[in-house]
């Protein structure tokens, strides 16, 4: 057999137009390339109406769901803003009650104090949790608000713990809020009914290091799971306001997966509400009637031919041992 060198191999593909295979490796295939296309300027993007199917799974106090119903249905809509290179330190509201930024932006007290947030929620990895790094427990009890951490050994922790931990913190900490502020401004028309001002209920401020990959994340996954967005336009709804957010591949695909989690939650609870889990106490049984005697079923069985023709069909036959030369 006739052996080719590397550069024999590369002129003979080259001079059939095809291009030189490039070199071998271990590593397996990547994903395929999530586009995220950008927002038209002329165009903006408004919020669904607001999705609570899955909250109300989790939710259980009926009073609660109806408050968290009552925050975020509110009329949200972005356009394409001016992005200035200094607004990466900065934080920006993506909802009214939710911001995102950087841990630059969970120190500075002035802005905090304006911009009347009542919660800094950081997302961080394991090993900065173990060092005591990036935390907003110092400048949060300085202030007299709360705090709250996320700790995730890696990206792909994320999906099973990470989103669904964030999610509850916020909506917990904006039903706790409203309840304080029901309580000391209480309505002549219900409880529930907020007078317009923006501490009706409280302000979130998500963040990580930079404020552009792991808090970025769990705000689009917020949008997700609250409003039924689908990855695209979530990621677009978050990049509109924060343009400097930056999202791989990997951590568009684990935004994916989750899209498709939430999906399938969505399919299971629609099958529960029109009566099709098998949980239910309704759902069909198998009824198992006493079990028929031999001579019996010989009774009811009609033979086309009687015991002694079927017995003929054996009759001289010598015995046999199976498997034996």
């Amino acid at each position: 057999m006739v052996q080719l060198s590397e550069a024999a191999m590369i002129t003979a593909s080259e001079s059939v137009g095809a291009l030189p295979a490039g070199q071998y490796s271990w590593r397996p295939p990547s994903p395929p390339h999530i586009h995220i296309p950008p927002i038209p300027e002329d165009e903006g993007l408004v919020l669904p109406p607001f999705n609570g199917s899955l909250l109300d799974a989790e939710i259980k106090d009926p009073e609660s769901r109806e408050i968290l119903k009552i925050i975020t249905r509110g009329h949200f809509e972005v356009k394409v803003k001016e992005w200035k290179y200094e607004s990466r330190r900065q934080a920006q509201p993506i909802l009214a009650f939710l911001y995102l930024g950087p841990s630059s932006a969970a120190k500075n007290i002035v802005a905090l104090k304006e911009e009347g947030i009542t919660m800094l929620l950081v997302i961080r990895d394991t090993r900065s949790a173990m060092s005591g790094l990036l935390s907003g427990e110092k400048i949060a009890n300085q202030l007299g608000i709360d705090h709250a951490t996320v700790d995730v050994d890696g990206n792909a922790e994320l999906i099973h713990s990470g989103f669904p931990n964030a999610i509850s913190i916020i909506n917990n900490h904006l039903i706790s809020k409203y309840r304080q502020y029901a309580n000391l401004h209480p309505s002549p028309d219900t409880k529930f009914s907020p007078d317009g001002k923006p501490t009706t209920w409280g302000k979130v401020l998500v963040f990580c290091e930079s404020g552009n990959e792991r808090s970025a994340a769990v705000a689009v996954a917020y949008l997700m799971a609250v409003y039924d967005l689908d990855m695209v336009r979530a990621i677009q709804f978050v990049q509109a306001q924060r343009f400097c957010i930056a999202f791989d591949d990997n951590l568009k695909n684990l935004l994916l997966n989750y899209e498709q989690i939430l999906e399938a939650r969505r399919s299971v609870l629609a099958a529960q509400r029109e009566g099709f889990s098998l949980s239910d106490k309704h759902a069909p049984t198998l009824v198992v009637g006493p079990k028929r005697v031999r001579d019996e079923i010989d009774d009811d069985t009609e033979m086309t031919m009687d015991n002694r023709d079927d017995g003929a069909r054996f009759e001289g036959r010598r015995s046999f041992a199976p498997f034996y030369n």
